[in-house]
Formats: structure tokens, C-alpha cells, sequence
């Protein structure tokens, strides 16, 4: 795992406490280099080589008042056409992004029927990574989050109990690497296999047109998909993403501004915005 991660977690951590006491400041570098045991010059050098930047500007956690700035200056979100099949024309994190949508008709048999699904273990700047692939692209991804990887490969078998699952070398570590150094350009485009109803699949869509830096609220996401009432459902396919990161999900927050819930902890979610 990423050496640096668990220190930067646990200075947001203590970040997250002091707001609770001080909604209206922010400790210093100082002051979380202080709590972390380490000298300032410890702790921006640790930061620095987490992120290749300073923490004095980007360790700012979303506060609600900062939340509420970045909504306002959120851009509109163009209208995501009804589409079924292979879908492109998208990016994420600069990389262009196909993605092959779940058709019942070939699942009659039992979800995962006639389909091998790779899984494999990533590092990542936000902790270790599971990733699972089936040969036409990621069809699910989550951060290890403190539990096992027999657990991840548990649920692989619950959402395609009829699959062919096994662990094997991820062919596309080399994209993981180019899109979390951002110092790597890579053409290959990333493939997402996504076994889910279109409603639902227009939602993530969506996130992927959020652009980098900013953040979306439900409302955002049900106006772009052109459903006239959806709030409840666009918050569950938040909720329901299940490739973490690069479906950005961790862009959403509530309409007040509050950073709201992340599947994989609001600590991670603060370190990604970070």
C-alpha cells in the first residue's frame, strides 16, 4: 500500500475533528505536523511526494461553505442521450472511456453466465485497490478499505454467481499507473463492462461529464439524464457506483454543501478532493 496514504488520511482526520469544533478555521501545516508527531518539513515532504504539491493550498477539506462555492461554479452538465450497447465519446481523468452495458438477453441463463471476470490487487495514492475485468473491460473496483481480499471475491461471486472468476495479473495496470502519476500519457483507452439497467448506467454517465476540480449534486445529475423527479435515484447510483474513482462518484456532495456519504469513507473521499 501507499506508504504516504495512512499519514495524509489520519492528518484529514484530525482536520474533519477540528472543523467540528471550528467550523470557521482550518488548522495550520504546523498544527497537523504537530498532532502527526513530525516537523513541518516532515509532513510537506510527505505530502509533497503523495500528490507532487504543497498541503498549504490543497489540504483544504470541503467544508459546507466551501462546497456550496464549488457548486455555484459548477458548469452545466450536457443532456446524456438514451443509449444501450458500447458507448464513447467520454473521459476520465484525461483518458477517453468506452463502456459496454449490461444486456439481459445474453444473462438469461444467470448473471455472469458464459463470462470470466479477472480480479487483482492495485496500489493506489488512496490505498490499496481490487479491481475486477472481464475481457471487455472493469466491471468493478474498490478501495480495499480495511477488509480483505476473500471478501472482495465473495462479492464477485454474489453479483455473478454463475461466472467464471479467478485471480490473474490485471493487464491494465499500466493505465492505473498513467492516470494516478498524471506524469505517464497513455492512449489506451479505458474499458468499463458495466452489468447494470440503462436508468441507472445514464447516472455514471453523467459523473463522467463532471469536469475535473469540480463537484455535482443530485439535481445536477437528474437534470443531465432528463428525468423530471430522480433526486432519490440519482443519490443511490452515487451510492451504487461500482467503479470506485473512476467513475468519479466522489465529486458528489448534497445540495447544502455538506460532503455527504462515500461508499469508502468520507476520509478517502476528502484525500481524493485533496
Amino acid at each position: 500500500m501507499n506508504s504516504d496514504y495512512p499519514i495524509v488520511a489520519k492528518a484529514i482526520k484530525f482536520l474533519e475533528a477540528q472543523l467540528d469544533k471550528q467550523p470557521d478555521s482550518q488548522p495550520t501545516a504546523e498544527e497537523i505536523a504537530a498532532h502527526l508527531d513530525m516537523t513541518s518539513f516532515q509532513f510537506r515532504r510527505v505530502f509533497t511526494r503523495w500528490i507532487n504539491l504543497t498541503p498549504k493550498k490543497n489540504l483544504q477539506i470541503i467544508t459546507q461553505e466551501r462546497g456550496m462555492k464549488l457548486l455555484a461554479e459548477a458548469p452545466t452538465l450536457p443532456v446524456i442521450e438514451k443509449k444501450q450497447g458500447i458507448i464513447g465519446d467520454m473521459q476520465t481523468f484525461n483518458h477517453n472511456v468506452t463502456i459496454e452495458t449490461w444486456l439481459p438477453s445474453r444473462y438469461k441463463h444467470g448473471p455472469g453466465y458464459d463470462i470470466t471476470i479477472d480480479y487483482s490487487v492495485h496500489d493506489s495514492p488512496f490505498g490499496e485497490m481490487y479491481v475486477a475485468e472481464t475481457p471487455r473491460g472493469i466491471c468493478k473496483l474498490s478501495f480495499a478499505n480495511g477488509l480483505p481480499l476473500f471478501a472482495f471475491v465473495f462479492e464477485l461471486h454474489r453479483l455473478w454467481p454463475v461466472a467464471t472468476i479467478r485471480q490473474k495479473e490485471s493487464e491494465t495496470r499500466e493505465v492505473f499507473a498513467s492516470i494516478f502519476s498524471r506524469d505517464k500519457p497513455i492512449k489506451r483507452p479505458l474499458s468499463l463492462h458495466l452489468f447494470e439497467v440503462p436508468p441507472k448506467v445514464r447516472f455514471w454517465r453523467a459523473l463522467l461529464e463532471t469536469p475535473l476540480g469540480s463537484l455535482v449534486q443530485p439535481q445536477h445529475l437528474v437534470d443531465a439524464v432528463g428525468r423530471r423527479r430522480g433526486r432519490l435515484a440519482a443519490r443511490k447510483a452515487l451510492a451504487a457506483n461500482p467503479i470506485a474513482f473512476f467513475i468519479p462518484c466522489h465529486r458528489g456532495i448534497d445540495a447544502e454543501g455538506h460532503v455527504d456519504n462515500y461508499p469508502w469513507g468520507t476520509t478517502r473521499k476528502h484525500a481524493i478532493h485533496a
